[in-house]
């Protein structure tokens, strides 16, 4: 936060996705990318050593087309063959599907070390994060969960900023090849 107490999330965060280790997993989330279905969205769940995670839309405003995609729910990637593989572990800066489940739309990035994870079906990660990007993620506002951040983003963003005025926000989300 900085001095005014505003959240000083700030920045472009560079995911690896990782296609060639996680296909099907990776191939859903491009295809959501593609969508513009992370474009202008909540982070609405920050735990400070644990998660940051978004994918819930919020309604546009008057005038404004929605984004909104059904998504299906693809099948699991295998898990990697060498069990020390960290691409594919739910370690610092590894991107997931919420619940292993692709079809909410949702994803997280681990804030820490989380190999529980690991053991739950479909929950192995198919993209990371470098520790540039990870500084942002760790500046992003942490609210203490089953405030009504859900319902909030869910009802809009003048709902978002009169609840949760530190609550950070994707603006954009897109594919740079390389």
């Amino acid at each position: 936060d900085d001095e005014n107490g505003e959240s000083s999330a700030n920045g472009t965060l560079e995911i690896a996705v990782h296609q060639s280790l996680a296909p099907l997993a990776s191939n859903a989330f491009l295809d959501m990318v593609r969508a513009h279905h992370f474009d202008h969205i909540y982070l609405f769940r920050a735990v400070k050593g644990f998660i940051v995670q978004w994918g819930i839309e919020s309604p546009k405003p008057a005038g404004e087309a929605s984004n909104k995609v059904k998504f299906p729910k693809v099948g699991i990637d295998p898990p990697p063959a060498d069990k020390g593989d960290t691409l594919r572990s739910n370690v610092r800066g590894a991107l997931n599907f919420a619940g292993g489940n692709s079809k909410t739309g949702q994803v997280y990035i681990n804030r820490a070390n989380n190999p529980h994870l690991d053991k739950e079906p479909g929950s192995l990660p198919f993209a990371s994060l470098d520790e540039a990007s990870m500084a942002i993620v760790d500046s992003v506002y942490s609210y203490k969960e089953g405030l009504g951040q859900v319902k909030a983003v869910k009802k809009g963003d003048d709902e978002v900023r009169r609840l949760f005025p530190r609550m950070s926000r994707i603006e954009r989300c897109w594919i740079v090849d390389g």
